[in-house]
């Protein structure tokens, strides 16, 4: 990077708060970009906090607003765009823009004047993936079974910063399962395998404001909470999960359909902490069914015979592997190698970069 001129990236991350998922990962990119003599420019809600330039798109995250519960849908929604589309207005030139909300990608990137990039932290449907190339955007898929056939610029697992989390090789304490609660993240499976392990099991997670998640807790968690051996813990900071997870003798992940590539279990692993989940991507493709950190199986009952086994996992390994795998710094690399590849391709006139 030093005998090159810097490059010049802007960050638009979502506008919700600092603790969601594609919230994090826009954090860990950043920073890292930062570390690799990146010239970035965040724009984000004011509280966020960065070692970046930091132009605010609003002056609280949706998250941290008070009235945030009250807010009508169509508040919210311009809101939401007001956030997106600070980026347009910023005097700044950029050599990228890097979008992490696809919602109103294409909008900003019809109109702007730089190369766009949109990482895709949902699922990608035909129509809108047509119409982001259409406006020329760059799409990243965040892992292989999400890509699915796609054309997309690149893939890229997200990344964490592994040497900032403290890990644990002692033999943990109880089962932790993280994530909202709702019917997709399993939740309840893994209470009955916490449950028929006869192990204590901490539940960490949203209930969500809609009837459905409301109705999901109420029927199929609260129920199974006893204060004792199923515990639910709430939502924690980002920063404070690692204290629980560091101390688990293994994370339950038992999913019920795909998902994009889940950094919850890239922490775990970085905690020194195996993975017990089902067996449904990404999470063969990220955990490669390595024995001696993860077990993934879609038998119930040979997930409980896990559970009951847990120490024969190698909690060394677990950390090895996410320092080699899911350090943030070997995703700000292949972002890099991404934005660079962009550059020449559209100073030569090329065709849209695909993979």
């Amino acid at each position: 990077m030093s005998k090159q001129k810097k490059l010049r990236i802007a960050i638009v991350a979502p506008p919700f708060g600092p603790w969601g998922g594609p919230e994090v990962l826009v954090q860990n990119l950043t920073e890292a970009l930062v570390k690799k003599g990146v010239d970035v420019t965040l724009f984000a809600p004011r509280d966020w906090k960065t070692s970046a330039k930091h132009i605010p798109t609003l002056e609280k995250s949706l998250w941290n607003m008070k009235n945030f519960a009250d807010q009508s849908t169509k508040i919210r929604r311009n809101l939401i765009i007001e956030s997106q589309l600070k980026v347009l207005f910023s005097k700044k030139k950029f050599d990228i823009i890097h979008f992490h909300s696809q919602r109103y990608a294409y909008l900003i990137g019809k109109f702007s004047n730089a190369p766009c990039v949109l990482s895709y932290h949902n699922k990608i449907t035909e129509p809108e993936f047509i119409q982001i190339k259409r406006a020329n955007i760059f799409a990243v898929s965040l892992s292989r079974s999400q890509k699915n056939g796609y054309q997309t610029s690149a893939t890229i697992w997200n990344g964490i910063p592994v040497s900032k989390i403290e890990p644990s090789y002692q033999p943990g304490k109880y089962l932790i399962a993280i994530g909202r609660l709702d019917d997709q993240k399993g939740i309840d499976t893994a209470i009955q395998i916490a449950k028929r392990a006869k192990k204590k099991l901490l539940i960490f997670g949203r209930i969500g404001l809609s009837e459905k998640r409301q109705a999901y807790f109420r029927t199929k968690i609260k129920p199974h909470l006893d204060g004792a051996m199923v515990v639910h813990m709430g939502e924690v900071p980002n920063s404070r999960i690692f204290d629980y997870l560091r101390d688990a003798e293994a994370l339950l992940f038992t999913i019920r359909r795909p998902e994009v590539c889940p950094m919850v279990i890239m922490e775990a692993l970085a905690c020194g902490t195996p993975v017990i989940g089902t067996k449904i991507n990404p999470l063969p493709e990220l955990l490669k069914n390595n024995k001696k950190i993860c077990r993934l199986s879609n038998d119930a009952r040979e997930l409980v015979k896990v559970v009951r086994e847990a120490s024969q996992f190698d909690r060394k390994k677990c950390r090895e592997y996410a320092e080699k795998n899911f350090d943030s710094s070997v995703m700000a690399e292949k972002y890099i190698e991404l934005y660079n590849k962009i550059i020449i391709t559209l100073s030569e006139n090329n065709n849209p970069l695909t993979s």
